[in-house]
């Protein structure tokens, strides 16, 4: 399961090389890759699913931090259209999409605390942004509360506001 997380000692300059590399980035956040499993009364599901087929065509590259996969594990698993196995099926699936999954640095940490207090959101939604801030790209996300309370960063792109490249 190791395939597509980012090496803790090399954190800093791999992350920088793949910013390099990649024709654009973004981090995304979980309430997107949900659209991507459970569409059922979804809002912007062909958005999410665009962005999807993106990274796959090597269009744009994803970058996330490891907490997405339990994040998303975690949603699917209350939805009554999900067992154990379809959940499992699609954690898997979102393993092998050759997301960047990094590991929170204590930089990250420090920077999505301040992020909370500042913006009054969660820890687990600061992550992302403090990602996307310190690799200086933009996260994208489907939560318009959260983009709501932290538009004027600049760093956040609601969903429905991402242009199809």
């Amino acid at each position: 399961m190791d395939e597509g997380f980012i090496n803790k000692d090399n954190n800093e300059d791999e992350l920088e090389f793949l910013i390099r590399e990649a024709p654009k980035t973004y981090v995304l956040d979980a309430s997107v890759c949900m659209k991507w499993f459970s569409s059922e009364n979804e809002e912007y599901v062909e958005k999410a699913s665009s962005i999807r087929i993106q990274h796959r065509d090597g269009k744009i590259f994803l970058v996330a931090p490891d907490l997405l996969i339990c994040e998303v594990a975690n949603a699917l698993s209350y939805n009554s259209l999900f067992d154990s196995e379809k959940v499992s099926k699609a954690v898997e699936s979102l393993c092998k999409m050759d997301i960047k999954f990094v590991k929170p640095t204590l930089a990250l940490l420090r920077e999505a605390i301040n992020l909370r207090f500042l913006k009054k959101i969660t820890i687990y939604d600061a992550i992302y942004i403090a990602l996307a801030e310190y690799i200086n790209v933009q996260c994208i996300t489907a939560d318009k509360k959260l983009f709501d309370s932290v538009s004027d960063l600049g760093s956040v792109i609601f969903l429905d506001d991402y242009r199809i490249i």
